[in-house]
């Protein structure tokens, strides 16, 4: 699981603190950023490095909502839900997210190529509502039909990235959103 380094490197920066279950949010983040969602060996191992239990651990990892047990897309979409983002419009936004990928929040969307989350306050209440992508760009004043760009946007790049693309894949997370209506031909 781990190397006897990065294992090395765990226990050395436990021992900086004076109590091991100091160290546990540090080793729980490498552990996310090794396998992509804190696995439960991997939970395992920090009970047994910080001397917490893992139900210790479990009750960290909900609380910080920045850590994940369960596997997420290439791309994590936090919206914020919070009072300010509900207020303007967050549950039609997040609606349109689950229709545009066809899945439920939190689920990693049939590509791979995103989770949505919902997520409590990003600080971001003068772009209500917000959304935070990747811990890197922010996007705000969210609409659902920005949603759906956005998510469209990130399903292009996924294509660009990809040595083989499987575009069937990709366009099908997409759902069509407010297409317009066929014309109805009646023979007459």
């Amino acid at each position: 699981m781990l190397t006897d380094q990065e294992r090395a490197h765990l226990e050395e920066h436990i021992a900086h603190y004076p109590e091991k279950r100091a160290g546990a949010i540090y080793c729980l983040y490498f552990m996310q950023d090794k396998y992509g969602y804190i696995t439960k060996p991997s939970l395992n191992l920090v009970s047994e490095l910080t001397d917490l239990s893992t139900t210790q651990l479990d009750e960290l990892i909900t609380f910080y909502t920045l850590l994940r047990r369960r596997p997420v897309g290439r791309n994590i979409m936090r919206v914020c839900d919070s009072i300010s983002c509900h207020t303007r419009g967050a549950k039609k936004v997040l609606e349109a997210a689950e229709n545009a990928t066809g899945k439920a929040l939190g689920e990693i969307a049939n590509d791979g190529s995103i989770t949505v989350l919902p997520s409590i306050c990003l600080g971001l209440c003068d772009r209500a509502p917000a959304a935070l992508i990747n811990d890197d760009r922010v996007e705000g004043e969210l609409t659902p039909e920005r949603m759906r760009m956005i998510l469209t946007e990130l399903a292009e790049e996924e294509i660009k990235l990809s040595e083989k693309p499987d575009y069937q894949n990709i366009i099908s997370m997409l759902t069509p959103q407010d297409a317009p209506a066929k014309p109805n031909k009646e023979v007459m």
